[in-house]
Formats: structure tokens, sequence, C-alpha cells
């Protein structure tokens, strides 16, 4: 997600402010962003790295941190083509990649990677550049929806592409797991669009099959037994605005059908009605599902796919956007007297978030009521938050190279490498070979 100036950035995306994916990604510099605790004013401390830095309380090191648990050279890191490397210079209280201790040979950590030193959690990221601004953050009041929107660069760029794309005819289709924002996305282009018009959202799998054609196309007085008045219809209600279709991939076949027609001549006949009614609707649809994968066999209609799909926008799951789950933490606690311990913090940041946004919201409220008056949040306040399973390019030249540097030795390798041994060797099991294989290279 691009940023704009300070101030733009606690607004919502508008078409002229947006900027396209394309241009977000040019910049490929790595650095680390530190993820907790946040930045002064909501800008986040940035570093860029581009030669031998060392981190530690000491003056001398390059990136100082004030904090009695770092020791005064605490770690070294180096920028690498795949990702940043980093050495302890055996330090008092360790440090750690996506929470696994590092030993004497270091490790290459990925885009992505999570760093703990002391009480301080790191981002390991390329694109330095673009988080050198406070994270975007609006009221989704404005938009229609509930509480406060903020995200990172990733999300931001969804959101952009979101208002760059409002100018334009053809339809869009929204992928993304369940919670991951989609609806926002769909409400960001809506806003964006010059003449907004009318927004109009269905969860076209919560309407019954029998009343799928009087939800959307509407039924005139009379047209059935209950029909005590004339109902507009959802593609109606939308005219000149946009429809936003939620879990269109749930839509059974035979009302795909019925949505097919109604997308192909941007008319709908109303039932009980003696003539079609046009209408001028632009279609926004989400869903959890690969729809270009799933045509031809879950039963999705190749026909309907390619009209909702002009154009694709694709939301990360939360687990792909790490700098966003303590952003949405901390607006979670506002107003709650608690704080968030660097244990939990990186629990948090770590997990494998498969109800994204509002299974965090769970989780946190679940939090706050287990630290009660203690003050602050702590790992064992987040019994139920499960990891995400690691994979941070785990090549089988990568897995090869570390048994070498640890004498063959899988659990040493797998703490170089910066994974648990469960995530090391179902790495192994995937490129066809064994340990033993890999390290005589057959």
């Amino acid at each position: 997600m691009g940023f704009g100036t300070r101030d733009a950035a606690h607004t919502a995306p508008t078409a002229d402010q947006s900027v396209s994916v394309g241009q977000s990604r040019a910049v490929s510099r790595r650095g680390l962003v530190r993820i907790h605790p946040a930045g002064r004013d909501g800008i986040p401390d940035v570093w860029s790295i581009e030669r031998s830095t060392s981190i530690g309380r000491s003056r001398e090191a390059t990136i100082r941190l004030d904090d009695n648990r770092v020791s005064r050279l605490h770690a070294r890191v180096e920028a690498r083509e795949s990702g940043l490397w980093i050495g302890d210079l055996q330090s008092r209280h360790g440090t750690f990649v996506n929470a696994a201790p590092i030993c004497r040979e270091g490790v290459l950590a990925a885009d992505g990677s999570i760093l703990r030193i002391g009480d301080s959690l790191f981002l390991v990221v390329s694109g330095i550049e673009r988080y050198r601004t406070p994270p975007r953050r609006f009221d989704g009041a404005g938009l229609g929806l509930p509480g406060v929107m903020v995200g990172g660069p990733q999300l931001a760029d969804i959101w952009d592409e979101a208002a760059r794309v409002s100018t334009l005819r053809e339809h869009v289709l929204i992928l993304g797991e369940s919670g991951s924002g989609k609806e926002c996305v769909a409400r960001v282009l809506h806003a964006a669009r010059p003449t907004p018009g009318p927004f109009v959202g269905v969860n076209v799998t919560a309407i019954p099959e029998s009343l799928f054609e009087s939800e959307m196309y509407g039924h005139e007085r009379g047209a059935f037994t209950g029909a005590t008045v004339a109902r507009q219809g959802a593609f109606r209600e939308a005219n000149d605005g946009v429809l936003f279709l939620d879990e269109v991939g749930d839509l059974p076949v035979e009302n795909q059908v019925k949505l097919l027609r109604a997308l192909d001549l941007q008319r709908v006949r109303p039932l009980g009605a003696p003539r079609d009614v046009q209408v001028n609707v632009r279609i926004v649809s989400a869903t959890s599902h690969e729809l270009a994968e799933e045509c031809g066999t879950s039963g999705f209609r190749a026909e309907l796919y390619y009209r909702l799909s002009g154009i694709t926008l694709r939301v990360p799951p939360l687990r792909e956007r790490r700098g966003d789950v303590l952003l949405l933490v901390r607006e979670l606690l506002e107003g709650h007297s608690v704080c968030l311990s660097a244990g939990a913090a990186e629990t948090l940041a770590l997990g494998a978030w498969p109800g994204n946004a509002r299974q965090l919201r769970q989780v946190v409220s679940r939090a706050v009521s287990r630290a009660g008056t203690r003050g602050d949040i702590r790992r064992e306040d987040l019994p139920n938050v499960v990891r995400v399973e690691e994979d941070p390019g785990l090549t089988p030249d990568r897995l090869r190279d570390a048994l070498r540097r640890n004498g063959g030795v899988a659990s040493h390798a797998a703490r170089a490498l910066g994974v648990s041994r469960t995530t090391f060797y179902k790495a192994v099991r995937r490129s066809g070979a064994d340990t033993k294989t890999l390290l005589t290279g057959g």
C-alpha cells in the first residue's frame, strides 16, 4: 500500500492518491522495521541494511537499543540477495529469528521473518522506503464499516489499486481468505468513484434458492403469496452504483445462470413484471475460492467467472502481513489499560491466523480478560495461538548448505535456518530426498 503525506495517511484513499502495485514494488532495498514497541507518533523505526550493521546497547552499535536485556554488541546483520543474514555476537540473552534462537553460524532470514532482540521485535522487509511513513489509517465509518481501518504497505497497495481501478468499467473480483478485508477493499473502490452512487452489499449464500430472483431482481406486488408490497431488489437498489456480491464462489449453479443473464444484458425482470428493467450496475464480487482453478471442477461456470473477473484484486492473509498484526492489536487495545509484552507480541506476530482479523479480535479480547489488572499481556495469556508453519524459501541448496555447515546434524541445521525441526524435515521430504542424500549431493 503506497503512502502519501502524514495527513493523507488518516483518510480513505482516492483515485488521485493511488499508487499502483507495480510502482510500490519497484523499491527493493532490504532493511529492518521495528514493529514492537511502536514508534513515536505512529511512525515506525526503520533501518536500511546495505552493509554489515551491528545492533546493541553500546554507542559503537550502528542500531542502538536502550534496553538492559540487550548486550553492548548483541547481533550483526548483513544484506544478502535472498534476505538478511543475522548473527548473534555471543549476547547474554540471545537473538531469535521466528522465535528460534540463533546459533554461532547465524541464519539467513527471509523477508517477513521476525527478529527479536531484547524487548524489540523487527520485521525483515524489502522495499524499506515504503515503511518510513505512518501506516495507512482511516475511520471505517466513512465507508460504512465499524472501527478503524489500518494497514501497512501490503494492504495499502491493495487499497490504492482498488482506488485506481474505480474509474474503469470492468467488474472486479476480490480474492482472499475469510476475514482478510475483502469488503473493505470493495468499499474503498466505491468511495473513490467520481460519482459513487449507492453501495449495496449482498451475501449471496444467505439467500434461500427460492428467493434468489426476488432478492436480486425484485418483485411486483402480488407476484407470489406473501408479496404484499413491491420490492426493488439488489440490482435496482444499486443502480448507478456498486453491487457487492460476497461469497460468490458458493453460489449454486442454478443461480449462477440467472446472474449471468443479468450481467450480460444489464437488464433484470422483477417477478411478476411484464418486461425487463434496464440497470447500470458495477459488480464487485468477493470469494475465498480460487475460481480460476475451480471452473469446470467445482460447478462454478467459466462464463460467469470471466464476466466477474474483468479486474482481479487479491488480499493477502494476515499471516503474510506480519507487520499488520501488531498494528491491529494496538487498535484493539485502545481504551484498555493494558500493554503488550515482547513475548506476547512475538507470539501474535508469528500466528497462523486462519480466521484472519476476526480471529485476532477474539484472541485479543480474551487476552485482555486474562491479563486482568496485571497491566500487561504475556505469552501465557495466548494459549490458543497456533504458529504458522514456516518455509522461508527452504530450497534443496539451502537445506544442503545448512546441513554441511552443521556437521550433518538436522536439529542444528534447522536452528541455523531459523525454523523448527518439524519444518526442516518437511522441507527435506518435499525435496524428494533425505538428509543423507542431500549431504552427499545424490
